[in-house]
């Protein structure tokens, strides 16, 4: 775990920091947020620093969770761009053929339910999930009913970064956490 802390952080040190959108969309940094603070609209939390996702990125989350949930992987798989980059906790891999992206959704573990969706400033949708048991290779165990959180960079309606992000129950020191 420690190696993947160490990875995560140097590439969220990538970047000249100047505000450049291409470069900041790539900050891995997730702001520490509270579990009661998961959905708020009250200008509190990451409410406060994020706004309601985009409908159409929303369906093609909503749409990959639920193709996986339900064991589809070929249809899962649809939702990701080739090339699309992945990191599950591990180095960040591209994902150069639907046979990779197939690989890597056939070998989650878990299925997951969107709970929220929210834009934040970097242009990087992080979603909130509850983890589900799923038909397919690995069992979620458990982390059944447990909470995950996913960054997601979409673009023409396709994954092209899909990014694990701190659970809202560790400590935010900094990447790491559950996933889906």
């Amino acid at each position: 775990m420690p190696a993947v802390v160490v990875l995560l952080l140097a590439l969220a040190g990538c970047g000249d920091g100047g505000g450049d959108p291409d470069t900041d969309r790539f900050d891995l940094k997730t702001p520490r947020q509270e579990p009661a603070e998961i959905g708020r609209e009250d200008g509190e939390g990451e409410a406060e620093r994020s706004r309601r996702a985009p409908p159409r990125q929303v369906a093609v989350i909503r749409g990959w969770a639920d193709a996986l949930r339900r064991g589809d992987v070929g249809r899962a798989s649809s939702y990701f761009r080739i090339p699309s980059r992945v990191s599950n906790g591990g180095p960040p891999s591209e994902l150069r053929s639907k046979a990779a992206v197939d690989l890597f959704n056939r070998t989650l573990p878990c299925g997951a339910r969107l709970e929220s969706a929210r834009l934040r400033p970097d242009g990087f949708v992080l979603a909130t999930f509850r983890l589900t048991e799923r038909p397919g290779r690995g069992r979620c165990g458990t982390g059944t009913g447990e909470r995950a959180r996913t960054l997601f960079d979409i673009e023409d309606g396709k994954i092209v970064q899909w990014l694990r992000a701190v659970d809202p129950g560790e400590p935010s020191e900094g990447p790491g956490g559950t996933t889906s």
